[in-house]
């Protein structure tokens, strides 16, 4: 009644691709004071090291600089954005600089006069 079924598996190797050497990066502003960039570079053996940030019209900045490898993603953060402290979480290293007086006003008309 039933026939013969038959299954067929082709077997063929994986793809292994090798980690190549690259660089790349850009940065642009605006006319209010606004920037960004990012930098990065691969070693072509697994390890990336870069860095990226923005600078706000009002002089806040937050620039982070990293290593990729096999050890993981190890972040160093400088920064003066109003809210931000000097504090260790996993493998993260901040660098806190006071807010400059311009962002520190800003945020306080956000909120309001406290009562």
């Amino acid at each position: 009644m039933f026939g013969n079924i038959y299954s067929q598996y082709v077997l063929t190797p994986p793809i292994v691709e090798l980690p190549h050497p690259y660089s790349y990066g850009y940065s642009f502003g605006d006319e209010i004071g606004m920037s960004q960039y990012r930098q990065e570079t691969s070693d072509g053996t697994g390890s990336v090291r870069g860095r990226y940030g923005y600078r706000g019209p009002l002089g806040e900045y937050r620039d982070v600089e990293y290593v990729a490898d096999a050890e993981g993603f190890r972040p160093i953060i400088r920064s003066n954005e109003p809210g931000m402290s000097n504090q260790a979480a996993a493998d993260t290293t901040y660098l806190v600089q006071p807010p400059p007086p311009a962002a520190v006003a800003q945020g306080l008309r956000k909120i309001g006069p406290l009562k």
